[in-house]
C-alpha cells in the first residue's frame, strides 16, 4: 500500500468473494467474528495493521499484501486510506476477518486509479484484521475535540443552509410575484397587438380591394386601347397592301412601256455602249424580252454572311455594290474590282436585269453571293454584242457595300 493515500488503497486481494454488485451503499460482511472488548476495538485515530486482497467486479485481481508477505499499516479516519475501508473497519477487533464491497464514490470515484482501476470502478475486498494499536489519550482528546469542532461546524453549515434556504424561498416568492406581474402585462401587450394587428389587416383587405378595383379598371382600359391599336393596324395593313397593289400595277405598267422601248433603244446605244467597258456598265437597264432561250430558274447561294445584320436591301433601295460577272465557262466579261469602281443603282426599278433585282433582295452590307442567272433573267436571245452571247447563263460574284433608301 505505497502510494496514493497508500493507494489501498489501491484494493484488496481476495480469493473468491467477487460479487457483481451496482453503484450504491458500501457493504459490509464479517466473515470471521472475534469478540473483544469495546475498548480495543478499532477507533478513529487508532492505528490498524491488515493484510488484504483487492479486486475488481469481474474478478480481476488488483492488489494484495498477501502476496508480497507483508501487511499493510494505516491511521484510522484521517484520510490514509479510502473512505470504503475508513467506514467499513470501524469497531473491528484483531484477529476478525471483513469482506467489503466499496461503491466509486467511496473509492477512487471517477477518476479510478490510473491503469490498475478504471474510472467509476466498485471494489471488493477481502480483509483480516492483524493488530489494533489504541491511540493515546492525548490523541483521543484532539480527536474528541476534532469532533467537537466538526459538530460545531456542522451545526453552523446547517443554520447558514436554513438560513439561505429561507432567504431563496423569498426571493422564489417575489420572482414568482414579478413573474405574475410580467403574465400579466404581457396578456395585456398581447391584446393590444392581436387588436392593432386586426385593424392592419382590414386595412390591408380593404385596400387590396381598392387596388383590384383600379387594376380591373386599368384592365379595360389597355383592352379598349388594344382593340383601337389593333383596327388601326387593320386599316393601315389594308392601307399598304391598297398602296403595294398600285405600286405593283405601276411598275408592270412601267416594265411594259421599258420593253417596248428595250429593243429599238438596244439597237441604237449597243454599239457605243459596249466599245468601251472600262467606262460604262452594259447590264444596267432591265432585260426581259421575250425569248427562245431554255428557261431557267435564278439560284442564289450566300458565301459570306456578316455578324450583324442591321439593315437588308428591299425595293427602293439604292445599293452600292462590287460585282465580278463569268459566262458559264468561266470566262470573265466585266467586273466593277478590276475597276475598283463600286456600281450603284436602285434596287426592283428596272436598272439592272431581272436576275439581280430579284437574287439581291434581302442581302446585308456586308455580305456576299453568287447569282447564277438564266437567260430568260438576264439578256435573253439577244445577249450582248460579243461580250455575251446570246441565250448565256451568267454567274455574279456580288457584295453588298452600302444601302441608302
Amino acid at each position: 500500500m505505497v502510494g496514493v493515500k497508500t493507494v489501498i488503497l489501491c484494493c484488496v486481494l481476495g480469493t473468491s468473494l467477487c460479487k457483481s454488485v451496482g453503484k450504491g451503499a458500501l457493504q459490509v460482511e464479517v466473515t470471521k467474528e472475534v469478540k473483544c472488548k469495546e475498548n480495543q476495538k478499532a477507533q478513529e485515530g487508532d492505528k490498524v495493521t491488515v493484510h488484504y486482497g483487492g479486486f475488481l467486479q469481474d474478478g480481476k485481481k488488483f492488489d494484495s499484501s498477501f502476496d508480497r508477505a507483508q501487511p499493510f499499516t494505516f491511521t484510522m479516519g484521517v484520510g490514509q486510506v479510502i473512505p470504503g475501508w475508513d467506514q467499513g473497519l470501524l469497531g473491528v477487533c484483531s484477529g476478525e476477518e471483513r469482506h467489503l464491497v466499496v461503491p466509486a464514490p467511496l473509492a477512487y470515484g471517477d477518476r479510478g486509479a490510473g491503469d490498475v482501476i478504471p474510472p467509476g470502478a466498485t471494489l471488493l475486498f477481502d480483509i483480516v484484521i492483524v493488530d489494533v494499536e489504541r491511540a493515546n489519550n492525548k490523541q483521543e482528546e484532539e480527536l474528541k475535540r476534532n469532533q467537537q469542532e466538526e459538530a460545531k461546524r456542522k451545526r453552523k453549515e446547517e443554520e447558514e443552509r436554513k438560513r439561505i434556504e429561507e432567504k431563496e424561498r423569498e426571493e422564489e416568492k417575489e420572482r414568482r410575484r414579478q413573474a405574475q406581474l410580467a403574465k400579466a402585462e404581457e396578456e395585456e401587450r398581447q391584446q393590444k397587438e392581436e387588436e392593432e394587428r386586426r385593424r392592419a389587416e382590414e386595412e390591408e383587405t380593404r385596400q387590396k380591394q381598392e387596388k383590384r378595383k383600379q387594376e380591373q379598371q386599368r384592365r379595360k382600359e389597355q383592352q379598349k386601347r388594344r382593340e383601337e391599336q389593333e383596327r388601326k393596324k387593320i386599316e393601315e395593313e389594308i392601307k399598304r397592301k391598297e398602296e403595294l397593289v398600285k405600286k405593283e400595277e405601276a411598275k408592270l405598267k412601267r416594265q411594259e412601256q421599258q420593253k417596248e422601248q428595250e429593243s429599238q433603244r438596244r439597237k441604237e446605244e449597243e454599239e457605243e455602249e459596249y466599245n468601251n467597258p472600262e467606262d460604262e456598265y452594259y447590264y444596267y437597264d432591265d432585260y426581259a424580252p421575250e425569248s427562245s432561250c431554255e428557261p431557267g430558274e435564278l439560284k442564289m447561294q450566300v458565301t459570306h454572311s456578316p455578324s450583324r445584320c442591321g439593315k437588308i436591301a428591299r425595293e427602293g433601295d439604292q445599293l452600292t455594290m462590287h460585282y465580278t460577272g463569268k459566262l458559264s465557262n468561266g470566262r470573265k466579261f466585266d467586273s466593277s474590282v478590276d475597276r475598283n469602281k463600286p456600281f450603284q443603282f436602285t434596287l426592283g426599278v428596272g436598272q439592272v436585269i431581272a436576275g439581280w433585282d430579284e437574287g439581291l433582295s434581302g442581302m446585308c452590307v456586308g455580305e456576299k453571293r453568287t447569282l447564277v442567272i438564266p437567260p430568260d433573267l438576264a439578256y435573253g436571245e439577244q445577249g450582248v454584242g460579243a461580250v455575251i452571247p446570246p441565250c448565256s447563263v451568267l454567274v455574279f460574284d456580288v457584295e453588298l457595300l452600302e444601302i441608302a433608301n
